[in-house]
C-alpha cells in the first residue's frame, strides 16, 4: 500500500523548527557584519577647501574618537583610527584665536559600504553636513593617476641629458 503524502505531514513541526533556525542564523549573519566591520577612519587637520569656501587646519587640537585614547594634532596631521561598527562619536578639544579652550563632541555614521573614511577635523567644526566632512579615502598613487598593482606602464621616450646624474628614473614609480 503507498502512503499518500499531503500538505499537513510536509508543514509539521520540524519544517517550523528548520525554518526559524535558518531565519536565525541570517539575521544573525547580518546583525554580526554590520556590528562587526571594522573601518579605517584618518582623522585629518588640514586645511581644505569645500564649495569655494576654506576651511582652516587648527593650530593644536587633542582628538579622541570613541572615547579612545587622546592624540594631539597640530597642522596637516593625518592619524589612522581602526574602528568597529556605523555609528561613533568624536571628542575634539582645541584653542581658537585668542588662546581659549574649546571642546566640541559629535556622532557620525559611517557609510556600510566604505571600508576608509577621511574626516576633516576643520569642516567638522564648522558645521557642515557629514557628507561633506566625511570624505572617501582614495590613496595618493591613485589620485595622481599612477598605475599600481604590477600591472605594466608605457612611457614616453625621455631625452636625458648629460647632466642628468640619476639618469632615466621614469620607470622607478
Amino acid at each position: 500500500m503507498s502512503e499518500k503524502k499531503n500538505l499537513k505531514d510536509f508543514f509539521n513541526l520540524s519544517f517550523f523548527v528548520r525554518l526559524a533556525v535558518i531565519v536565525v542564523i541570517i539575521l544573525l549573519a547580518v546583525f554580526l557584519y554590520h556590528y562587526g566591520m571594522q573601518h579605517t577612519v584618518y582623522v585629518d587637520n588640514r586645511t581644505i577647501e569645500i564649495d569655494g569656501q576654506s576651511y582652516r587646519a587648527l593650530d593644536w587640537a587633542m582628538v579622541s574618537v570613541d572615547n579612545g585614547e587622546s592624540q594631539e594634532y597640530s597642522p596637516r596631521t593625518r592619524r589612522e583610527e581602526t574602528v568597529m561598527r556605523q555609528k561613533h562619536t568624536i571628542h575634539v578639544v582645541y584653542e581658537d584665536d585668542d588662546f581659549n579652550e574649546i571642546e566640541f563632541d559629535a556622532e557620525f555614521t559611517l557609510p556600510v559600504n566604505k571600508k576608509q573614511i577621511v574626516l576633516s577635523i576643520p569642516a567638522l567644526l564648522a558645521g557642515l553636513d557629514q557628507s561633506q566632512y566625511l570624505t572617501e579615502f582614495v590613496p595618493m598613487a591613485q589620485q595622481l593617476g599612477l598605475q599600481t598593482g604590477g600591472s605594466t606602464q608605457t612611457t614616453e621616450d625621455v631625452e636625458i641629458s648629460e647632466t642628468d646624474m640619476f639618469g632615466d628614473m621614469t620607470m622607478d614609480f
